[in-house]
């Protein structure tokens, strides 16, 4: 077990410890009170994406930056929130309000009414993980706060770079209250009331796949899930000699913006149309688009799903497309078959990339080249069945494919939400080391600025847990909570 603290939790001590004369310490922020931390880690989507919200089998690895959450009671019905970056001398950011604002009558607000509130004002929009993570726990699990709090947020993630950052933001919320609580929810609840918070909060249409993945998470891990809803299977262990890296292609993301959202929307449409042939014949609507092999799919339904359809034919024929969380345009015109074959095949390909992680364990480089083609086959899929690639991310992937096998260089592709983002790549730890730079130098000459290289990994929230700082006549010191 590697005991080295993550470098969030280093940083954030140095700042508590300071003294009352040091305005960059957290003296102006934090009383003498007892202050409740955790930390959740980036995710590297390795296989699976943006297959999470059809059911599909999706590989996760934790990484070496994350967010780290400090949560101290006060005495009024406050909720205080700073956010720092950590490793950079840069102004934090803060907002407060009543935690009153959640209720509406004798009752609390829905959610509609505190999505509005979190984006009114579109310079605190970033506080809508947080504001919304608090809302989701009082809605879902009918929590009583008499006192507000002072959170602090501080980050080494960077955000819309397809890393997870919005999760571990809600993750590390809902993990940090949970403790300071004594609420004692499983992790899968956690990762649940993460994936509420984003997409009746936040307004993003994502899965539950990072929630999951850092949540539950350990380090030097992959981890197995399955989406259906979610549920973890399994770790995977990484081949010895090996590891996965991101370069953040610095076009930036959002799983909000319309390119995920349509995408998901033609996934609907298509599981739609084949409940509906499946309806005629008398069996059972799908309960997840991948419970249909390519096989079948290619057999028995993919004649009958157009290429692409009209918002407004589709809702005149169909009525709904049965996803709570997206809501089709009449006048837009959606690609309807190839972001219903995605997940379909992308499942599969996933659980093959697992298998030959498996049997790489005996230094089986065939093994271990057949994984890798299992990611360029994913990366292909997100750009020409799903459009959500972009020529700087192809152009890193296919800057990967050409060093190849032969030195080191296993497979590469787009991850999580795709349009733009991060690149995950994956080969022998002396290759990454050695090309890495080098392929970060040739892409800097194409975009004019150097990526971001993510690597390492640390542990998950349930593996990390939480630590609890007491403040005594020596100063503050650390107990585990």
């Amino acid at each position: 077990m590697n005991n080295e603290q993550p470098f969030e939790l280093i940083e954030f001590e140095q700042l508590l410890r300071k003294p009352n004369s040091d305005a960059s310490g957290l003296a102006s922020f934090f009383t003498t009170g007892e202050v409740w931390v955790t930390r959740v880690p980036a995710r590297l989507d390795v296989m699976g994406g943006i297959a999470d919200y059809s059911g599909a089998n999706v590989c996760e690895a934790v990484l070496g930056r994350g967010v780290l959450i400090a949560l101290q009671a006060r005495t009024d019905r406050t909720v205080r929130i700073r956010t720092m970056q950590a490793g950079i001398k840069a102004l934090p950011i803060e907002t407060r309000f009543p935690l009153d604002r959640f209720r509406s009558g004798e009752g609390l607000s829905g959610y509609a009414e505190v999505r509005a509130f979190c984006h009114a004002n579109p310079l605190a929009n970033w506080a809508s993980y947080i504001v919304g993570s608090i809302f989701t726990l009082l809605k879902e699990e009918s929590v009583k706060l008499p006192f507000g709090f002072n959170l602090l947020l501080l980050s080494a993630i960077p955000m819309n770079v397809g890393i997870g950052s919005s999760a571990a933001v809600e993750i590390g919320a809902l993990s940090c209250l949970n403790a300071y609580l004594g609420l004692k929810l499983p992790p899968l609840r956690i990762a649940r009331l993460g994936q509420m918070a984003e997409n009746h909060v936040v307004g993003a249409p994502c899965g539950i796949m990072d929630q999951i993945a850092i949540t539950n998470g350990r380090q030097g891990c992959l981890t197995h899930i399955l989406c259906r809803p979610g549920e973890v299977k399994g770790e995977v262990r990484i081949p010895p000699g090996t590891a996965f890296v991101g370069i953040n292609s610095m076009i930036r993301h959002s799983v909000a913006g319309s390119p995920y959202s349509d995408t998901r929307v033609g996934a609907f449409m298509g599981k739609k149309i084949i409940d509906e042939i499946r309806a005629r014949t008398g069996r059972a609507p799908l309960n997840y688009l991948t419970e249909l092999s390519t096989r079948e799919f290619n057999e028995q339904y993919a004649r009958e799903v157009p290429e692409e359809i009209l918002g407004s034919e589709f809702l005149a024929r169909y009525k709904t497309h049965d996803d709570p969380v997206t809501q089709i345009s009449p006048d837009a015109t959606y690609s309807v078959a190839g972001p219903t074959r995605h997940p379909i095949e992308e499942n599969e390909r996933v659980l093959r990339f697992m298998d030959c992680l498996k049997d790489a364990s005996d230094a089986n480089e065939q093994a271990l080249i057949a994984a890798g083609e299992c990611m360029y086959a994913a990366h292909e899929s997100y750009r020409s069945n799903c459009n959500l690639s972009t020529e700087e991310v192809d152009f890193l992937v296919e800057t990967v494919r050409q060093r190849g096998a032969k030195q080191g260089l296993y497979g590469a592709k787009i991850t999580g939400g795709g349009t733009g983002g991060t690149v995950a790549v994956f080969g022998k730890v002396e290759a990454l080391k050695r090309h890495i730079p080098e392929i970060c130098v040739e892409y800097s000459r194409r975009v004019g600025v150097v990526p971001d290289v993510f690597e390492g990994t640390s542990p998950g929230a349930v593996e990390f847990g939480a630590r609890r700082y007491i403040f005594g006549a020596n100063g503050w010191h650390r107990t585990e909570a």
